[in-house]
C-alpha cells in the first residue's frame, strides 16, 4: 500500500511526464504563437466579445439577429484561416486526447473498487 508522500512523488513523476509529452508541448508552443500573435488575439477577443453578447441574449430569451448569427459566422471563418489558431486548436485537440487517456487510466482502479465496494 503506497503512503501519502509515495503518492505524491507518483503524481510528481506522471505530471513530468506529461509535461515532456510531445502533445502538450506542441499545444504550449501553438498557444505561445498565438499569444505573440496580435492578429490572433485580436480576433480571439472580437469572437469571446460577439459570443457572449449572442448568449447573454439567449439567457435573456431575447430574439437573436440574423446579422449576429453572421457576424459570428465570419469570426468562426476568420479563426479557421488564421495560420496560428489552426495550429493551437488542432495541437489542442491532441492535448485534450492525451489527458482524457490519462484521465480514464488513473480511473479504471478507482472504478474497480467502486464497484466492488471493498477498499483495500
Amino acid at each position: 500500500m503506497a503512503d501519502s508522500q509515495e503518492l505524491i512523488e507518483r503524481a510528481r513523476a506522471l505530471g513530468e511526464a506529461i509535461a515532456n509529452h510531445p502533445n502538450v508541448r506542441a499545444f504550449v508552443n501553438a498557444r505561445a504563437e498565438v499569444e505573440k500573435n496580435t492578429d490572433a488575439q485580436e480576433l480571439l477577443k472580437a469572437y469571446g466579445e460577439h459570443a457572449q453578447h449572442i448568449r447573454k441574449l439567449e439567457a435573456e430569451q431575447k430574439p437573436i439577429e440574423v446579422a449576429d448569427k453572421h457576424k459570428l459566422a465570419e469570426y468562426e471563418q476568420q479563426m479557421a484561416s488564421n495560420e496560428a489558431l489552426k495550429k493551437m486548436m488542432a495541437a489542442q485537440v491532441d492535448y485534450v486526447a492525451l489527458m482524457n487517456q490519462v484521465n480514464q487510466a488513473m480511473e479504471a482502479p478507482l472504478s474497480a473498487i467502486q464497484k466492488s465496494g471493498e477498499a483495500t
